[in-house]
């Protein structure tokens, strides 16, 4: 009886399913469980290890399979000559405002949601490979530009892996390149910062700066 009883509870508590209301989650979350609805299995991943397969089942109703919708392209009139940047981040009005006026009348700056397919660069932070085969199949002629934000005046902090290290210590940052590339952007590297000491040869070591930081592209 107590085996009984002790079924009966697990049975009702398995009745109450989880919800997920997607217009709170982040966009790169709301995307992927987009997909996942629409037939596309998204690997979750920790590190380096595959954990295993997300899939999701539309809601059937009466025998009726009702997909996820699939809403038609956003319509945007863009002038001749201006590219379109559409923002995968999520950004109030003024940071993509600000964006707007440092890329200048030459670029119509966008949100995601609202850019058409047709657009033109894709600015996203560091995500999966799996999300980003789903943002560039939505939008199959940007030329995708990864990148991190740190903006203290804005508000906005999208680190990544890279920010990650050099907060954590590191010296500079080389993107993947040959190994005579690489030689060279290290001896750059330190040229570079054995000009800086230079420069504050009078100062005490106490004065001189934090942990030099240089992207070579």
């Amino acid at each position: 009886m107590v085996v009984l009883c002790h079924s009966a509870r697990v049975s009702r508590r398995r009745r109450v399913a989880p919800l997920l209301d997607l217009d709170q989650l982040p966009v790169d979350v709301r995307t992927v469980l987009e997909a996942a609805l629409s037939g596309t299995e998204v690997t979750l991943r920790r590190g380096e290890q595959d954990l295993g397969v997300l899939t999701a089942r539309p809601r059937v109703l009466d025998g009726d399979v009702v997909e996820a919708p699939r809403l038609p392209p956003p319509k945007v009139e863009v002038p001749e000559g201006v590219l379109v940047v559409a923002t995968a981040m999520r950004l109030s009005r003024e940071v993509r405002r600000r964006l707007a006026d440092c890329f200048g009348r030459d670029f119509l700056v966008l949100d995601l949601h609202e850019a058409p397919e047709s657009t033109d660069v894709l600015l996203v932070n560091p995500v999966s490979p799996q999300l980003l085969e789903v943002l560039r199949a939505r939008f199959p002629r940007a030329r995708v530009v990864v990148t991190e934000i740190e903006d203290e005046v804005l508000g906005v902090h999208y680190s990544g892996p890279v920010g990650r290290m050099l907060d954590a210590g590191a010296s500079a940052y080389l993107p993947p390149r040959p190994v005579a590339d690489v030689v060279a952007g290290v001896r750059a590297y330190l040229k570079g910062a054995a000009a800086q000491a230079l420069e504050l040869r009078g100062e005490s070591r106490a004065g001189l700066p934090g942990p030099y930081r240089q992207v070579t592209d």
